[in-house]
Parts: structure tokens; C-alpha cells; sequence
């Protein structure tokens, strides 16, 4: 046998008698190995916690925006995530359903959803009921590909009833249960604004991440929404899925293209539209949550050092405590560099354990929260391995000064040690 092929043998061999004796200490002194395991867990269960927490807030903020996991991008007469100038931007034409025919039609596109009705609330009664700030949205029958709810009771309007501009609607759960407490909404009448409208059907219950006011909503026929709630500048918007959604870089700009030649816009002119990816929307929102994000997982990490400082303190106490066993153990040949390791890998490997339960503590607590605030819980493997090395690497950082000053004792003084 080679002489590295020895060595290599002996490192291995090094490493799992470290890993045993870490094991033996473990059992041998139980509050003290439990103290710094408690520690790490603590630590590393509130920053995976957070991280899985906010890995699910993530996923929930993008089926938000993006509508489910077709690539949409929008249309609209001017955008508010951009900063432009007001006065400009109250000059942009208004949408019409001439452009969302025209883009309907080009090889690109696939489904185009036609919208009216992003912000202003509405009062909804039916007799001595009443629900206020609801979202009135016009629509076309592309609505449920895009919001992704389904009809719980009743049906969703036809297009026989968009085309006539019909005044029918379908109410969101929480809307019908304001105006049609404990009764059947389905074929009654409401009045919106103070227009009657037939209730065709209810939507099954809906959780927006942004709260309650998200969720009272009522959907019409963008016909009849355009003849009798329109506001005066009010101007409807379009959402296009692309016909292949892995070009829809084409399809954006063939809408570009259309849209420019539609408003007889010259070259070098700007564009009097704005086309929203929901990318750009998801840049927007990260903006905000980004930093928000960071520092929560910085002000959870500081529970890794105290776990860390915990670790040097208990390692100190135990190098005092097994002082003579160090000098038995130098006495009998061991070396500087095998003290060293012992103690650095008892210090790794309860670390290491600490992690692992903080990891799976961290997941259970994500996961009740994931279902308390209504949001996926999304499991983040990479975290996973990350914290566990982590917390092994505590134990390695915070353990090396207690490991050093084991491997410097002298053998004689140790073995006089009482």
C-alpha cells in the first residue's frame, strides 16, 4: 500500500473515531450536549422558518400577478409602475375592442382577456343587505384562464350575454355571503350602483394575499360594464397570453408593432400604450418585499451566533472538564492535530444535530404558517442543505478556539489535573 493511500485511510479513520467519541460525549454528558444542541436548533429553526416562509410568500406574490403559470403580459393605456409624466400620459388614447380584435388576430397570440374596472369600488344591495367597495370588473369569457377561480354555484356569464351587453353578473364568495347571507344567490337580482343586475352565479371561495378588500369582487360582461359603469376616462386594459409561451418576447413585440401602426405612431415617436410583463410587475413587487426580505433573514441569522457563542462556551467547559483525559490521551501518543480534530468534530457533529432538528422545526413552523395565512408552502431544498452545513460550520468556527487551547495542554500538568 502506498504511503497516500495510508494516510488517506488514516484520516478516514481519524475522522470516524472523532465522530464516535462526539457520539459517547453526547450520551455521557446529556444536559450539556442537549444545552448546545438546543441552542443551534433554536437558531437555525427561526432562519429556516423564515426562509420557507418566505419562499411561500414568493410563490403566492407571483400567482397573484401572474395569474397561474402561463407567461400573460398586459396592455394598457398607461402604466402605474413606471414614473412618466401625468399631463403626457392623460393624452394616451383610449383602448378599445377594435385593438383586443386586431391583437386577437395576430399568429402570436393565443387568448386575449379584455378588462375594465381595476380600482374604483362599488356598492352592491339586495334589500336590507349591503356590501360596499366592491370591485366591479367587465370582462370577457378569457377571465377564468387568466384570475384562475372557479364557478362554485351557478355558471359564468355566456357569450351570447356579453354580445347582447346583458346586465348579469357573478358575485365573489365572500361577496355573496355580505348580500345573500345564509340564502342562494344564484338567479336573484342585486343592484349595483343602483342598477339592477341578475346574480348568474358564485365563484368559489377566494384568499388574496392582499387582503379582504381583494377578495369582495363582482365580474360582468365588458359590454354591459362599458355602457353602464364606465367612468368618463376610464379605459379597459388587456391581458394576452402568447400563443407559444416560450416567445413571448415575439408576441409582445408584434403587439408593439400593431398597437404603433393602429395609433399612426412615426418612428422615434414613443409609444402613447404601455405593455406590462408580469415579470416586470414581479420586478416591481420585489423592489418592496426585497429588502424586507433581507432583513429578516439577517435579523434571524444573529440567533446562529449567539447558538455559536453557545458552542464555545459549552466547548471551554468541556475541555476544562476532560483536561486529565486529554493528558491520558497525549500521554499515550496522540498528537496536537488529533486533539485538535476530536474536539472540532464533537463540536461539528453537535452542531450538525442541532441543525437538523432546527431544520425540521423550522419547515413544521413554516408550514403551519403557510396554512394559517392561506399561501403554498414551498420547500426549499437548497435552504435545507445550506443550513445544515451551516450549522456545521458553527461548530467547526466556534469550536477551533476551545479545539486549539485542548491541543496545546501540556500531557504532565493535564495528568496532575484534579
Amino acid at each position: 500500500m502506498s504511503e497516500a493511500r495510508f494516510r488517506k485511510r488514516l484520516s478516514f479513520a481519524h475522522l470516524f473515531e472523532g465522530v464516535r467519541l462526539a457520539l459517547d460525549t453526547l450520551v455521557g454528558h446529556r444536559l450539556r450536549s442537549s444545552l448546545v444542541i438546543l441552542g443551534v436548533a433554536i437558531a437555525v429553526a427561526t432562519s429556516m422558518g423564515m426562509v420557507a416562509i418566505l419562499s411561500g410568500l414568493g410563490r403566492k406574490i407571483t400567482n397573484e400577478i401572474k395569474g397561474g403559470d402561463a407567461p400573460i403580459f398586459s396592455v394598457l393605456r398607461f402604466s402605474h409602475l413606471e414614473s412618466g409624466n401625468g399631463d403626457e400620459d392623460a393624452y394616451h388614447p383610449r383602448l378599445t375592442h377594435l385593438d383586443a380584435e386586431a391583437i386577437h388576430r395576430l399568429a402570436e397570440v393565443g387568448e386575449i382577456e379584455i378588462r375594465y374596472g381595476q380600482g374604483e369600488g362599488h356598492s352592491i344591495e339586495h334589500g336590507d343587505h349591503e356590501a360596499r367597495l366592491i370591485f366591479v370588473m367587465g370582462t370577457n369569457l378569457a377571465f377564468q384562464r387568466f384570475q384562475m377561480v372557479d364557478v362554485e354555484f351557478g355558471r359564468f356569464f355566456t357569450e351570447g350575454e356579453m354580445r347582447a351587453a346583458l346586465p348579469v353578473c357573478v358575485l365573489s364568495e365572500a361577496t355573496a355571503k355580505d348580500v345573500f347571507p345564509g340564502e342562494e344567490a344564484v338567479g336573484k337580482t342585486v343592484r349595483v350602483s343602483g342598477e339592477a343586475w341578475e346574480v348568474v352565479g358564485v365563484f368559489a371561495k377566494y384568499e388574496s394575499l392582499f387582503g379582504g378588500l381583494f377578495e369582495n369582487f363582482a365580474v360582468v360582461p365588458w359590454t354591459t360594464y362599458e355602457r353602464r359603469l364606465r367612468g368618463r376616462w376610464e379605459s379597459m386594459q388587456f391581458n394576452v397570453f402568447p400563443r407559444e409561451p416560450e416567445k413571448i418576447d415575439d408576441a409582445v413585440n408584434a403587439v408593439i408593432g400593431l398597437m404603433r401602426a393602429r395609433h399612426q405612431l412615426q418612428p422615434g415617436q414613443p409609444n402613447d400604450f404601455e405593455v406590462v410583463t408580469s415579470d416586470a410587475a414581479l420586478e416591481f413587487t420585489q423592489k418592496i418585499t426585497g429588502p424586507i426580505a433581507l432583513v429578516l433573514v439577517v435579523i434571524s441569522s444573529i440567533g446562529l451566533m449567539v447558538g455559536g457563542i453557545g458552542v464555545l462556551i459549552i466547548m471551554l467547559v468541556s475541555v476544562t472538564e476532560r483536561t486529565r483525559e486529554i493528558g491520558v490521551r497525549k500521554a499515550i501518543g496522540a498528537s496536537r492535530r488529533e486533539v485538535l480534530w476530536q474536539f472540532l468534530i464533537e463540536a461539528a457533529v453537535l452542531t450538525t444535530i442541532g441543525g437538523a432538528i432546527g431544520v425540521a422545526l423550522g419547515l413544521l413552523m413554516a408550514r403551519g404558517a403557510a396554512e394559517a395565512m392561506a399561501f403554498p408552502f414551498v420547500l426549499p431544498y437548497a435552504w435545507i442543505g445550506i443550513a445544515v452545513a451551516v450549522s456545521a460550520s458553527i461548530g467547526l468556527i466556534f469550536g477551533l478556539y476551545p479545539a486549539n487551547r485542548a491541543a496545546r495542554l501540556d500531557p504532565i500538568q493535564s495528568l496532575r489535573y484534579e
